[in-house]
């Protein structure tokens, strides 16, 4: 459920529209509610992306189960177009109940990332000065005009029933709110069938995952949201909430909570601190184009390998070796299978370190760098971050809470080194 950050004011959009504009409330101004609230969030994506000299985007989202949290993410940017700076701090509470965190840093000359999994710091310096695109307008995005169609359909005459009241200083507060009774009976079938599904693959994707298993009864209870717009028309924040209601197979009731907030802060005022690498452990690579792209690439086709230790007998010993195996790459992707080899005597160890095919899609800045995902042999899914480090001729291989050292006494690190005659 993570969004990436130029599609958070996009999907901000979508939801709160949806939410705010299924409402049957009286209309109280001239201009319906759900026109003040896409005109501003169309003003503020436009400011934040040509006009405002700096910003902060934050959002959060919460999901709950009869009040306890199942999974939660926030994620902070941090904008400074002047310096073409931007930092990104992230947070969050997976479904199986890991926690996760990661930070990371751009500019003209400069990339840095760091998560609390791998506090290695990698770090990217570009030999060109390179435009930072922290943040677009995603209204300005291909798909962006055909979303905008589907929802005013699906809005359709429901646009007019949102109220919006005009405080002293010029600013507006759009609020809404639709219990289970005033949902349109189609919307809430459909909406019902999609969030079951949903709940119901992420329980079959991931064993130690605590989604119910919803099986009967689903439907959505209510929906409510807020949304507050300065007297320049530019948004503030916008807040959505959801509740769906549906029995298990023990037929124990579920009341299933989603809280979604988003607030733009600090405009003009914010400040973008570059990470200050003294006594950190980096790992650096050089760009030698502007655009980050990667000279010959395929060099990095091949095995790369790092060992496996355990400690006995009050001594290191080498157990086994893990592997990374990329066999395609180029600007856009990078494929691959990642697997261990254990000693016979030590192959009880297997069991801990799993065995998949990954692939990894390179951002549009950046070429040596990507987030991946694949599925192992039991079905559950395997994300984590690749790195290829032209500098060290190394690839820096991190999976997700999966970190070198076990209960089973396993040790190990990120760094993969290539397999040479």
């Amino acid at each position: 459920m993570k969004f990436k950050k130029k599609s958070v004011m996009l999907v901000s959009f979508t939801v709160g529209t949806l939410l705010l504009a299924t409402t049957a409330l009286a209309d109280i101004a001239s201009k319906s509610g759900y026109d003040e609230l896409k005109g501003a969030i169309k003003l503020t994506t436009e400011q934040a992306s040509e006009k405002f000299d700096s910003f902060t985007l934050d959002y959060s989202m919460a999901l709950k189960d009869n009040g306890k949290t199942l999974e939660s993410s926030n994620e902070t940017l941090k904008v400074d177009r002047t310096k073409d700076a931007s930092e990104n701090i992230s947070s969050g509470l997976s479904a199986n109940g890991d926690k996760r965190s990661s930070q990371s840093y751009s500019d003209k000359t400069t990339m840095i990332r760091v998560s609390e999994s791998d506090p290695t710091y990698y770090v990217t310096e570009f030999t060109k000065e390179r435009k930072d695109e922290a943040f677009n307008n995603p209204f300005k995005e291909e798909e962006a005009a055909d979303i905008e169609k589907i929802v005013d359909a699906v809005v359709g005459s429901l646009k007019d029933h949102v109220v919006v009241t005009e405080n002293p200083d010029g600013s507006k507060a759009i609020t809404g709110s639709l219990t289970e009774v005033q949902i349109p009976s189609l919307v809430n079938a459909v909406a019902s069938f999609q969030l079951k599904q949903e709940f119901n693959n992420q329980n079959n994707n991931q064993n130690n995952s605590k989604m119910p298993r919803l099986t009967k009864d689903v439907f959505v209870k209510e929906v409510k949201g807020s949304a507050k717009v300065n007297a320049d028309g530019v948004m503030e924040s916008i807040l959505g909430t959801a509740v769906l209601s549906g029995k298990d197979e023990q037929g124990t009731v579920h009341e299933i909570s989603l809280e979604a907030l988003v607030k733009v802060m600090d405009i003009n005022t914010t400040t973008v601190t570059k990470p200050d690498l003294t006594g950190k452990k980096v790992v650096k690579d050089i760009a030698r184009y502007g655009d980050a792209e990667m000279s010959n690439p395929e060099k990095f086709v091949g095995k790369f390998k790092n060992d496996i230790i355990i400690e006995k007998d009050n001594k290191f010993i080498k157990v086994g070796e893990r592997f990374v195996d990329i066999t395609q790459i180029d600007g856009k992707s990078v494929t691959g299978r990642y697997y261990s080899e254990f000693k016979p005597e030590f192959e009880e160890y297997a069991a801990s370190l799993s065995d998949f095919k990954f692939e990894a899609k390179f951002e549009q800045d950046q070429k040596t760098s990507a987030n991946f995902e694949g599925t192992n042999d039991s079905g559950d899914k395997v994300r984590g971050h690749i790195y290829l480090s032209e500098y060290e001729g190394q690839v820096n291989f991190n999976i997700d809470n999966f970190n070198g050292s076990f209960g089973s006494g396993l040790m190990f690190n990120s760094s993969f080194s290539p397999v040479l005659d």
